[in-house]
């Protein structure tokens, strides 16, 4: 009221036809901005949470795209089909939205941009430059070769670890199962019996009297104790030297340290094909690496060869990261100008010998496991067999 005139507070007319005016030109105007606005504001709010998509998932979509623009379809339309065929509701509607973003004229990497969680920047950086050079078609297809073959690895990986892991929660099943039903009905024989019993089954026998009698402090402590390891490393530093140190394990170093190779190699190959550059390719690939200590040090590599430093000679400086060969391999290639060729052989080799790795993996575990199981099977008979012998002689006395 207070900025109001003495006669605009005793004239409303002009007020009155000003609403007029917006009633004839726009009757349901107010209506349809109160419809709008929470559509709006629930779709920006639930964009980023609503979902998961996973790695078939995009490399479905990426695939598909790309097979579309090669045959000569528009990206809108493209896009329209796309999401009638995909399965993933949240992916739908990401695509979906993707297609109402290219039609008002916005480039569909910025467009990605908007889902973080559906698109890596690997994959938005890529398409940008697709994009640019009048190439998406292309990069789209060579994203989806790179996600396949991350498929196609990730899928022996799992079906290596199946057997021994099968073996290994058998044995633990196995063992619970002996330490709460079985030991207990012996203990009360042995106890009956007068015999002494051996150490293991004083340790069963406190064990379970333990669990009986603290069995709800034992749990918090136990959901306690996990809660506080999961929150210490996601912290950086924990996180980092946890990474560090798996490198380190026999074996198991060696599996991380070549699908870490493999991974920046491929990447780093995808990204050089499509026209970045090599400064921003490998910022980009350090975002991809799943091992940390391997992200920071193609970070910092990164950033040496923005001051003039080869990529071979900043491998060269990390021995214990990049193998000579590999090293070697692309110091042939930037003398050569076919960096991205022998990244892509560095990629097969590395992918080779972990395929093999893993196709042998059942038969080099096997002994371990043989021996694990033996041990445990073993342990059993001694803690038993003894007691077992003193109970039958006493019978005979």
């Amino acid at each position: 009221m207070k900025y109001l005139g003495n006669n605009q507070l005793n004239n409303p007319e002009p007020k009155t036809k000003a609403l007029e005016v917006i009633k004839v030109a726009k009757p349901d105007l107010k209506k349809e901005l109160t419809a709008a606005a929470p559509k709006i504001e629930k779709k920006s709010f639930f964009k980023f949470r609503t979902g998961k998509v996973n790695l078939t998932s995009k490399m479905f979509f990426l695939d598909n795209l790309a097979t579309m623009l090669k045959a000569g379809l528009a990206l809108s339309p493209a896009l329209t089909t796309l999401s009638k065929e995909v399965k993933n509701k949240y992916l739908q509607k990401v695509i979906l939205h993707l297609k109402n973003r290219v039609e008002n004229g916005q480039p569909l990497s910025v467009s990605m941009k908007e889902y973080p969680d559906v698109f890596q920047e690997m994959i938005i950086a890529t398409v940008e430059v697709g994009e640019s050079t009048g190439l998406l078609a292309d990069a789209l297809a060579n994203l989806a070769g790179i996600l396949k073959a991350q498929k196609k690895l990730r899928s022996k990986v799992m079906g290596a670890l199946m057997y021994p892991s099968i073996v290994l929660i058998a044995l633990c099943g196995v063992s619970v199962f002996l330490a709460l039903f079985v030991f207990p009905q012996l203990i009360t024989i042995f106890e009956d019996g007068g015999i002494k019993l051996p150490f293991v089954l004083l340790a069963v026998q406190f064990i379970i009297e333990v669990i009986k009698n603290y069995a709800g402090f034992l749990l918090i402590g136990l959901i306690i104790l996990l809660a506080i390891l999961v929150l210490i490393f996601k912290l950086p530093k924990p996180k980092v030297f946890l990474h560090r140190f798996l490198l380190k394990i026999p074996f198991v170093g060696n599996l991380i340290k070549e699908l870490a190779l493999t991974r920046f190699a491929s990447n780093l190959n995808a990204l050089l094909v499509s026209g970045l550059s090599i400064v921003k390719a490998l910022e980009i690939v350090a975002k991809t690496l799943a091992n940390l200590h391997y992200r920071q040090t193609t970070q910092l590599i990164s950033e040496e060869l923005a001051k003039g430093i080869s990529l071979a000679d900043a491998m060269a400086k990390r021995p214990n990261l990049f193998p000579s060969l590999a090293i070697q391999l692309c110091e042939v290639g930037e003398n050569t100008g076919e960096l991205d060729q022998i990244l892509k052989k560095i990629a097969d080799y590395y992918e080779e010998r972990v395929s093999s790795v893993l196709a042998n993996l059942s038969t080099i575990i096997e002994p371990v496991l043989l021996i694990l199981v033996g041990i445990a099977v073993g342990f059993i008979a001694i803690s038993v067999i003894g007691p077992m012998y003193q109970l039958t002689l006493s019978f005979g006395q």
